[in-house]
C-alpha cells in the first residue's frame, strides 16, 4: 500500500503574526485526512512544522517516513513554506499533493510550481485515498487523472480542474481525527503558558448555506451537514478522558442553526458527564434566552 506524509508547513518560529496571537492549535484539517487515510489501509505519517525552527527539518522526516506521496497542506499565509516543502519531497522523489483553501481557491497558483504534481481542491479524505489508490495501482497518469473528480492538474502546459468530488453526507462516517500523530502535548502545554488555560479545538459541521462572496467555494462548500449530536458528545468524553482540557473552540463556520440539535447535543455531553466549556471560532450571534441556558449547561 502507497504510504503518504502529510506535511503542516506553518512555523511559529517564523511568524511574528502567529506569535502574537498566542492560540496555536493543531492542524484539525490534515489530523482528519490521516484517520481516513489509515482506515483505508495506508501507512500515514504527519509532519508537523508548528514548533520546528523552520522547514529544513523535513528532511529528516522525508528520509524516516520515505514516503511515496507527500500532502502539503495550503493556506495563504503558508504558502511559501508549502512550496518549500513541496520542493524538498519532489527532491526526495514523492509525488507532492497540494491541498486545503488556498490551493482549492487558486490550484493554478500552486501547479505553476514545478515541484507540485496534483492539487486536490474541496473535501480531501476520499480524493487523497483514491489517488493513493492509483499510485498503488500504477495509474497516475494523465488519462486516469483526466476522469477522478476533486482534483487539478497540468496538462501540456495548461491547468486543468476536474468538477468537484461530492462531499462526505454522513459526518459521522469520519473517523476522529489522528490525533496521536502528532504531540498534543506541546499544543496543550503552549496554550495554557500563554492564555492560562489549555485548549482543543473539534468539528461538529461542514459547509455554511450562506454562500457569502468571499467564502461561497471554500473547501466544505455550501452544503451544510452536521454531525450527530451523539458522535460529538461521544468524541468531548473521549477528549475529557485522554487529555487535561479546560475549554474547546468549536472551529465550525456557523453554529446553532438547528436549535433541536444544539438542545440534543446538551443532553448527550451531560448523560456521558462530557461537559466542557466551550467557545466558538466566532462570536456567538444566535443567542436568546432558552438557548443561553442550554450552553450554560455544557
Amino acid at each position: 500500500m502507497a504510504s503518504l506524509l502529510l506535511a503542516h508547513p506553518m512555523f511559529l518560529a517564523l511568524s511574528p503574526d502567529e506569535q502574537a496571537a498566542s492560540s496555536p492549535y493543531f492542524p484539525l484539517g490534515i489530523l482528519y485526512l490521516a484517520s481516513w487515510v489509515r482506515d483505508a489501509g495506508h501507512d500515514v505519517a504527519i509532519y508537523d512544522g508548528t514548533f520546528e525552527s523552520g522547514p529544513e527539518s523535513f528532511a529528516d522526516a522525508l528520509a524516516k517516513y520515505a514516503p511515496d506521496v507527500v500532502g502539503v497542506s495550503g493556506v495563504l499565509p503558508t504558502r511559501e513554506n508549502a512550496f518549500i516543502l513541496a520542493e524538498m519531497a519532489a527532491e526526495a522523489g514523492a509525488v507532492v499533493v497540494v491541498g486545503g483553501p488556498d490551493p482549492t481557491a487558486e490550484p493554478g497558483a500552486y501547479l505553476a510550481h514545478s515541484a507540485v504534481d496534483i492539487v486536490v481542491h474541496h473535501e480531501g479524505e476520499q480524493t487523497i485515498a483514491r489517488l493513493l489508490e492509483m499510485v498503488d495501482d500504477d495509474e497516475l497518469t494523465l488519462e486516469h487523472l483526466s476522469t477522478e473528480p476533486g482534483i487539478a492538474y497540468r496538462v501540456d502546459g495548461s491547468v486543468a480542474v476536474n468538477q468537484p468530488r461530492p462531499p462526505i453526507e454522513n459526518l459521522d462516517e469520519l473517523p476522529l481525527p489522528a490525533r496521536d500523530l502528532i504531540d498534543m502535548s506541546r499544543y496543550l502545554d503552549l496554550w495554557e503558558t500563554e492564555n492560562g488555560y489549555s485548549s482543543m479545538t473539534i468539528s461538529t459541521t461542514r459547509g455554511c448555506p450562506y454562500n457569502c462572496t468571499w467564502c461561497q467555494d471554500s473547501v466544505h462548500g455550501t452544503n451544510f451537514r452536521q454531525r450527530s449530536p451523539e458522535s460529538v458528545a461521544a468524541e468531548i468524553a473521549a477528549l475529557k478522558a485522554e487529555f487535561t482540557i479546560e475549554r474547546l473552540r468549536m472551529v465550525d463556520d456557523v453554529d446553532a442553526i438547528d436549535r433541536s440539535w444544539f438542545e440534543d447535543w446538551a443532553t448527550e455531553v451531560e448523560s456521558r458527564d462530557a461537559a466542557i466549556p466551550f467557545e466558538a471560532l466566532n462570536d456567538l450571534k444566535r443567542q436568546d434566552l432558552p438557548l443561553l441556558d442550554v450552553r450554560d449547561s455544557l
